[in-house]
């Protein structure tokens, strides 16, 4: 028999407590239970007024407001308070009952102004100390990497005097297109996938500048773990980085740029010239001296340069230059650039460098697919900043929550058996009724 139910919506309900309707592995739970904001209230108190004014709301709301938009990766605030104001699970983990009014979207937005990045950046580096003390982080081979963050901003726009997000540059991004946007610094640990380190730039500065301060960043939090190696892609390959990490104690895995000479591939290259770091000079594959002359002033190059008369006798000048006399210009790193190119032909680089992609790569896809991390929320660098605070401290948490789980499945499976043979009566005990809440539902 068909039938049609009545919608009975002005009837008065009875609901259990909001905690009972929020199923055991909705992943707020998990998130409540390894979240750490007993920070919150302190870092914030010079930002309000302790003596006059309105009763604020609670900075611990706001932070836990902004966790569910990274967590589900909702690009507007007004999307986030709409869906906070008919999702039980989203109300139960900011702590507002049923009936409770929700603060305005407007409230979310300018507060942002009112705290800065440093309570969220605070955020990140205890959701990394939580994962270190888990023993989580391995800090063996470290990845680091950026990917590049399309702006709120008309193209058409960008650097514009009247700019709305003065902040934005264009950059590089899939498909070769030029658009305008950030770029986002990380570096992750190789085993867990937990974000160490991050650092948010403009779109079109480049990853090489940034790799050695990201470092020295994630060395700080790891303390005495240091790691062995440093992986990332070409864009990271120079001997200047090289040479400062294996200062550091790490190895630089990253593939370096081919040996190439401004007169050409025909002609030997700067690889084919022995350097003699002892006296500071190169030797050419005849056993000519090249001597040192002088550095450029620009671009900081050291030039070297053999004799004319040793160049006009030497039998192999056809396949060397074809000028009188042979130059050479190479960095004040260069021998570090040849020592990783040598280092990249071994079957141990070539074995730690195929680790990088799944790695860090698998990062970036799961903080844009998951956490709305390809296009910014918000203009400008510092809202940028947090942005990506937030997206990077959920991914942890998540790496964090997922560890526990399997430690909690052998307990929970005890409180189980218990819990059965309470309802069977074979164990005697008491509990209060839960409590109930009565509201009128409109």
């Amino acid at each position: 028999m068909q039938t049609k139910r009545e919608q009975f919506q002005q009837e008065m309900t009875l609901l259990p407590p909001l905690e009972t309707l929020i199923p055991e592995d909705h992943p707020l739970r998990g998130l409540n239970r390894v979240l750490d904001l007993s920070f919150v209230h302190g870092a914030v108190r010079d930002k309000y007024n302790q003596e006059n004014g309105r009763p604020s709301i609670d900075p611990e709301v706001i932070v836990r407001l902004f966790l569910i938009q990274a967590m589900y990766g909702m690009s507007r605030v007004r999307e986030l308070m709409r869906e906070v104001q008919v999702n039980l699970a989203y109300r139960w983990f900011i702590g507002y009952r049923l009936d409770e009014r929700l603060p305005d979207h407007s409230t979310l937005s300018k507060v942002l102004d009112r705290f800065g990045d440093a309570v969220f950046n605070e955020l990140f580096e205890r959701s990394i100390s939580q994962c270190k003390k888990s023993g989580l982080i391995e800090g063996k081979v470290l990845h680091v990497d950026a990917t590049t963050i399309r702006a709120d901003l008309d193209r058409n726009r960008v650097e514009k005097a009247d700019s709305p997000d003065p902040d934005a540059r264009f950059g590089r991004f899939p498909g070769d297109k030029l658009e305008p946007g950030y770029k986002q610094h990380t570096i992750a640990d190789g085993r867990s996938r937990v974000i160490l380190g991050l650092s948010v730039t403009s779109a079109d500065r480049p990853e090489h500048d940034e790799a050695i301060p990201i470092l020295d960043d994630a060395l700080r939090r790891l303390e005495e773990d240091v790691p062995e190696a440093v992986c990332g892609d070409a864009a990271y390959a120079s001997g200047e980085n090289y040479m400062k990490m294996k200062k550091r104690g790490q190895r630089l895995i990253s593939p370096p740029p081919k040996a190439k000479t401004y007169t050409g591939d025909e002609y030997f290259s700067t690889e084919d010239f022995e350097y003699d770091e002892e006296n500071d000079l190169f030797v050419c594959p005849w056993g000519t001296p090249l001597k040192y002359v002088y550095t450029e002033k620009k671009r900081g190059r050291r030039i070297y340069q053999a004799l004319r008369t040793d160049c006009r006798k030497c039998p192999l000048k056809s396949g060397c230059t074809k000028a009188e006399k042979r130059q050479l210009k190479v960095s004040a790193y260069h021998s570090g650039l040849v020592q990783l190119r040598a280092a990249s032909k071994t079957k141990d680089f070539k074995e730690l460098y195929s680790t990088r992609a799944p790695v860090i790569e698998g990062v970036f896809a799961e903080a844009k697919q998951w956490h709305g991390l390809g296009r910014a929320w918000r203009r400008g660098l510092s809202k940028m900043l947090v942005q990506s605070l937030l997206i990077a401290t959920v991914i942890n948490l998540k790496r964090l929550m997922a560890r526990l789980v399997g430690f909690r499945r052998p307990i929970r499976a005890f409180l189980r058996a218990i819990w059965a043979l309470v309802q069977l009566s074979l164990i005697d005990i008491s509990a209060k009724p839960a409590s109930s809440v009565q509201l009128r539902v409109r």
